[in-house]
């Protein structure tokens, strides 16, 4: 049976932040949060994360930034890239659950990369979120947020097709064997707003032959653009700026939400 994504070690965990460097959609990202940052009242946290592919950068260019993850196999490669490249000193790794915790001190900046805030999959949570993020940001702290803007056409109900969609191939980075990655198309729970898909990775050798084969299973809650604002004004923030990319594009359909919001 397919475990959840990021739940175990595995060939995903392995190969998360060689796939998701390459991704358009985190172009300019890291450049983004380290403005961010560099103008931020005070040190960064990062909830999700993940295997610290933004949190590590804003460390080595002298950033205090605290990553918090609720998967421990994540932070385990996090911190074994934090060690080989003596990032110990400004980033600190915690595991935690970023719909509830308390780290006992305030920040700046707090952001949320790549979707993770898409994880949280019940409105519950995504306000324990909040309201978390706002009692650790310090009086006029910055909070920005990375969600998807939704394709209605790929949130549709219906089964599960047994045919499986190609995503590419990427290089392991120890074995250098290619990984091909797919995935099954969406199902969708329409009244939650919530979407499910099953991956497959598959590690090859030099002769195409499977080496390791795993699934796991993407579980997600799309927000609606004025559902998202809303929401953060709810839990005590003012927006300041809603793009569709990190370059400062106004908001489009079908493209990222990136908000950057202030603490009233």
């Amino acid at each position: 049976m397919a475990e959840p994504f990021y739940s175990r070690p595995s060939l995903h965990v392995e190969i998360y932040a060689t796939r998701s460097a390459s991704m358009p959609v985190v172009e300019g990202d890291i450049d983004f949060y380290l403005e961010l940052a560099r103008n931020a009242p005070g040190p960064a946290l990062e909830l999700g994360c993940g295997t610290a592919r933004v949190a590590l950068p804003l460390a080595l260019e002298g950033i205090h930034v605290t990553g918090l993850d609720l998967s421990q196999p994540m932070l385990d490669v996090a911190k074994a890239e934090a060690a080989a490249t003596g990032a110990g000193t400004t980033l600190a790794l915690v595991h935690g659950d970023m719909s509830n915790f308390s780290l006992g001190r305030q920040f700046g900046l707090v952001y949320i990369a790549f979707r993770s805030f898409m994880l949280l999959t019940t409105p519950d949570q995504q306000r324990g979120c909040l309201n978390c993020v706002r009692e650790h940001l310090v009086p006029g702290g910055i909070l920005a947020i990375d969600i998807f803007d939704p394709q209605l056409d790929r949130m549709a109900e219906g089964p599960m097709p047994d045919a499986w969609r190609d995503l590419g191939q990427v290089l392991h980075p120890e074995t250098w064997n290619p990984v091909r990655i797919e995935a099954t198309d969406r199902t969708a729970d329409i009244v939650a707003q919530v979407f499910e898909e099953t991956w497959r990775f598959t590690e090859l050798d030099g002769d195409g032959g499977a080496i390791r084969v795993e699934e796991e299973v993407l579980r997600m809650r799309w927000t609606y653009r004025n559902e998202m604002r809303y929401l953060l004004e709810l839990c005590g923030f003012e927006v300041e700026a809603e793009y569709s990319d990190y370059f400062g594009s106004p908001p489009a359909y079908g493209k990222e939400q990136v908000w950057v919001a202030r603490k009233k």
